[in-house]
Parts: structure tokens; C-alpha cells; sequence
């Protein structure tokens, strides 16, 4: 049996010496990456969503994870990675084993944990706002977010990630993950930043207030082609699995705002 690899960010590399065959990730993972897929290796993933999303394209077996910021990747049966400008979504294994460790955690770097807590409160609403959610979705996706209302650690962060992830694993994302994505392929604005700038304005489009969240602070995007972003997202067919009525004119008056 070959030796476990260790999947990892630079940053993660050393919380993991024992583990001497290692991949590391720099970025969010591209097409090529499919071509590593190994039925007959085990895999130990260590860091944020890229990473685990790496790791569980790599292994055509359950993972082992320790997610270190609030992307719910640890809780997902699918893979982001992109081919261009064209998001692909992979179907994996769920980890099977997920741990989160305080160590692991401790020194988040604020902007990290301020995009990763975007990211939560985006997977949240996504479901929410669904027309295909569940009473199961519905309790994670409120579970996570009532963690977010209050003063939190990290640890209780990438615990609301993971519930965030659940939900999604049930109901997947609609608006604000369909139109973050253009805004990554064409700006490569990071998916956190990206959702940053989004929150606000499809929170007011839904009437939800964000006020709640204490640690929410806005974002601004300079000279983006919003004609290309909205055209872009509405693509995306799950844009549409929400009750308000979704078309370019609309989505674009909102996000000129």
C-alpha cells in the first residue's frame, strides 16, 4: 500500500511533519488535477477549501480532514475546480473522518477568518433562500448562523463552516454562490471577497438583515463589467431555485448599487 499523502497549504505544511509524501496547494484547483485521481492511496487534508477540495479529488476514498477555516468543504460529497473561466463541480466521497483542533486554528489571520465567515453566512442564506431546502438544511444552515450572532472562537467558526456545509450538502448554494463565481474566474477576486461584496446588496434584494453578525464589515469592488458578471451567473441554473424572480436587469440594478 503506498504511503498516506498529505494534502496541505504552505501555511499547514508543518502542523503534520509525520507525514513525509506531501502535495501542496497554492491556489483553488484547476482541471489538471483530475488527472491525479489514486483509488489506492490514502489521504490526510489539512487547511481550507481548496485544499480539501483538492484532497478529495485526489482520493477516490473517504478522507481524512482537518479543516482549518469555515468553507464546510469537510462536510461536502462534491469538489470545486476550474477549468478557465468555467467552474466545474466533481462528485467525491465524503471525508470520512473530520476533526477540528484548536491548534490547527489558533492563529487564523483575520482577513482569513473574515472571508471564511463571509463564505459561512453565504452558504447559510443560499439554503435558506432555496426553493429545494429541507427541515434538515433549514436546522443546520440556523444552527450555523446562531453561532455567528453571538462572540465566537475560531474553533466554534469552523464548527459553523461545517454546519454551513451540511446544509448545503442537502440543498445546494443559489444566487450568491452563482454569482460570486464570475467574479473569481474573470477578476480572481477570492471566493470569500468576492461574497463580501455580494452580501449586503442580495441581503436587501431578500429583505434578511445582516446586522446581526458583528464581525460583517463591507466591501468594495472597483471597475467590475457587471453585465458580464450577472450574464455569467445566470448560467448557473441553480440561480434560479429561489422564490424571488431572477433576471439580468434585475441582478444588475442591485449590484450597481
Amino acid at each position: 500500500m503506498p504511503e498516506t499523502l498529505l494534502v496541505c497549504s504552505p501555511s499547514t505544511r508543518n502542523y503534520l511533519p509525520q507525514y513525509k509524501r506531501v502535495h501542496i496547494v497554492k491556489g483553488a484547483p484547476q482541471k489538471q488535477i483530475l488527472d491525479l485521481l489514486n483509488s489506492e492511496i490514502d489521504v490526510v487534508a489539512i487547511g481550507g477549501g481548496a485544499v480539501i477540495d483538492t484532497a478529495k479529488i485526489i482520493s477516490a476514498n473517504p478522507i481524512t480532514c482537518y479543516p482549518t477555516t469555515a468553507a464546510g468543504s469537510a462536510c461536502t460529497s462534491h469538489s470545486v475546480c476550474w477549468d478557465g473561466t468555467k467552474k466545474l463541480s466533481i462528485k467525491t466521497k465524503l471525508p470520512s473522518i473530520v476533526r477540528v483542533e484548536e491548534e490547527y486554528v489558533k492563529n487564523l489571520p483575520l482577513i482569513v477568518k473574515e472571508y471564511t465567515t463571509y463564505d459561512v453566512i453565504s452558504h447559510c442564506l443560499d439554503s435558506l433562500w432555496s426553493t429545494n431546502k429541507t427541515k434538515e438544511s433549514i436546522k443546520y444552515a440556523e444552527s450555523a448562523l446562531s453561532i455567528l450572532k453571538n462572540k465566537y472562537t475560531n474553533v466554534e467558526l469552523i464548527k459553523a463552516g461545517n454546519l454551513g456545509g451540511k446544509a448545503i450538502q442537502i440543498c445546494p448554494t443559489t444566487i450568491l454562490h452563482s454569482l460570486s463565481y464570475p467574479l473569481t474566474a474573470y477578476y480572481n477576486i477570492s471566493h470569500g471577497k468576492a461574497l463580501g461584496y455580494l452580501l449586503p446588496r442580495i441581503c436587501n434584494f431578500f429583505e434578511f438583515d445582516l446586522s446581526h453578525y458583528n464581525n460583517y464589515s463591507p466591501i468594495e469592488l472597483n471597475n467590475i463589467d457587471w453585465d458580464l458578471i450577472c450574464t455569467e451567473a445566470l448560467k448557473y441554473d441553480k440561480i434560479y431555485n429561489v422564490k424571488k424572480q431572477i433576471n439580468k436587469n434585475t441582478l444588475t440594478s442591485i449590484l450597481k448599487e
